[in-house]
């Protein structure tokens, strides 16, 4: 019998995490009867040799050292026999598959969207799903940026966003070319951790897209004195890269970079000649993905003091713990602590339940405590939103 479960075939580990909850009453019950008669052999003394062989893992650049590195090969051997659910951080941007693509399809130049994004239609979701409106008008595009992630030690991550987009059309090519103007102008908060604008005064010329490879035509390389240090950089290419295989909806197609048709180095210092990027494994997400997202409430929400409100998000945190602090007006009213659905180094989601809610301007803070000490902060994300 083989060590690893046989996938279901209707699991897409393109769904978001919204979609994988209708799924997971029936998932669990049908886990549950497979494993009775599961007797998998013991093979955590060989993942642990196997971690011990493969030595310390040096912290990269833009990052702080993960102290969950580790005691993770115990939690793989965990997995191993749990199987179930993986969650990869992928994006879906439509609930309808787009048609098969035999061909290139590419979005030439247009004029640069402005910094401010149209106003989403009423039939729009703009924060915790992913739906496109069909038909004319702007629709929604998971987007990344690059920001703080919150702890006590500088470091950046990648975080996604839905932003409205000015596509009128079901082309991948046209899809992926709004999508990467919106991550070149993040949007700015007066309330919320800016997010990094590491490519200041870019814009998209063109975008091609084959069933095997994604191509993103720059204007200009990219100025190093906007992105300032090598792991900015380098997270900064990466938004692009999360970006445009979101909006193409195809998985990890790796993305080939060009400046005005031609190779180049990205910010001076990163090469595109014969190379693609992509985005890394699920065991690896922490080198791009910022610790600790807020899915729903969305910045400045407006939420109805009639609905218990949920607060949902994805977290890469050590034992799945994910601590959080609601604040009214500044002044703390609740605290708790809830579970990921998995822990580091993959990418768990996460649920508060703050039930219904006086009128008032909020903000919710979710954490991550350092287990070394309980009083620093290893990583946060805090959203501001209104009930009314």
């Amino acid at each position: 019998m083989s060590d690893r479960p046989t996938p279901d075939p209707r699991f897409d580990p393109d769904l978001e995490p919204e979609e994988l909850r209708r799924l997971e009453d029936q998932l669990r019950t049908e886990l549950a009867e497979e494993t009775r008669s599961v007797r998998p052999p013991d093979r955590l003394e060989a993942i642990l040799h196997q971690a011990r062989e493969a030595g310390p893992v040096s912290a990269r650049a833009g990052h702080a050292p993960r102290r969950w590195l580790v005691p993770v090969a115990a939690a793989a051997a965990v997995a191993l026999i749990a199987g179930g659910v993986w969650w990869a951080g992928q994006d879906r941007s439509t609930r309808t598959a787009a048609p098969a693509t035999t061909g290139p399809t590419t979005s030439q130049a247009t004029p640069a969207p402005s910094g401010s994004s149209p106003s989403a239609p009423a039939s729009a979701v703009t924060s915790g799903s992913a739906t496109l409106t069909a038909g004319p008008g702007p629709t929604t595009l998971p987007v990344y940026f690059v920001g703080p992630q919150g702890g006590d030690k500088p470091a950046y991550g990648l975080y996604r966003e839905f932003v409205p987009g000015p596509v009128t059309s079901g082309d991948a090519a046209a899809r992926a070319k709004a999508a990467l103007g919106l991550a070149l102008r993040p949007p700015t908060s007066t309330t919320d951790a800016a997010y990094l604008a590491p490519w200041a005064g870019q814009s998209i010329r063109a975008v091609t897209v084959t069933p095997k490879l994604i191509t993103v035509d720059l204007a200009v390389p990219g100025d190093p004195a906007a992105a300032t240090t090598a792991g900015v950089r380098r997270l900064a290419v990466q938004e692009l890269v999360w970006t445009a295989q979101a909006a193409v909806q195809k998985g990890n197609v790796p993305v080939r970079f060009t400046v005005q048709g031609k190779d180049t180095k990205l910010f001076g210092s990163i090469a595109t000649a014969g190379r693609t990027f992509t985005r890394p494994s699920s065991d690896r997400l922490y080198e791009d993905l910022a610790p600790i997202w807020v899915t729903s409430p969305s910045r400045g929400q407006l939420v109805s003091a009639t609905t218990p409100l949920t607060v949902t998000g994805q977290a890469i945190v050590f034992e799945a713990t994910v601590s959080w602090e609601l604040y009214r007006d500044g002044a703390k009213v609740k605290g708790g602590h809830t579970m990921a659905s998995v822990g580091a180094p993959q990418q768990g989601s996460y649920s508060i339940q703050l039930g219904t809610l006086p009128a008032g301007s909020y903000s919710i803070r979710v954490f991550e405590p350092s287990q070394a000490d309980g009083q620093s902060v290893v990583a946060a994300r805090t959203v501001t939103f209104s009930v009314q």
